[in-house]
């Protein structure tokens, strides 16, 4: 539990700062990565246009001050409070089977809420490659 705690204190403040992960954090996000999906950006465009995604924006509050992807169907829910908050967040609106797409600024905190929310049986949820300064940049 401790080591959760750590690592999600870790990856939070690596929006914010110049973080360089520890080789136990990237061998946790290859061995997340290999267990889930991923979208890019122009596939991510196409399930906006198309209204077949709901977009959980999982940065901090103070990133959410700075802008975000715009959608129709956009929950921000702080990776840091994600277990607490997703009954009342994510699922008083939506059920686990709906398209989910999420991001966070650079990946890494999108990367290890999408394997929890997999976790939780959430049957239909990928992250956002390369996180939302990628998607900004292209």
């Amino acid at each position: 539990m401790i080591k959760k705690i750590v690592l999600t204190l870790v990856l939070a403040s690596s929006a914010l700062f110049s973080v360089t992960l520890t080789p136990e954090v990237k061998a946790l996000l290859k061995e997340a990565k290999s267990e889930i999906k991923s979208v890019n950006r122009a596939e991510l465009q196409d399930l906006i246009k198309e209204d077949k995604v709901i977009l959980l924006d999982v940065r901090d509050p103070n990133e959410w001050e700075k802008g975000g992807i715009k959608a129709k169907r956009v929950v921000q829910i702080s990776r840091g409070f994600m277990e607490v908050k997703y009954p009342k967040l994510i699922l008083g609106k939506y059920k686990k089977d709906d398209a989910f797409v999420v991001f966070c600024a650079i990946e890494p905190r999108s990367v290890l809420a999408t394997k929890r929310l997999q976790d939780l049986g959430f049957t239909n949820v990928k992250y956002l490659k390369g996180g939302l300064k990628k998607y900004l940049k292209d």
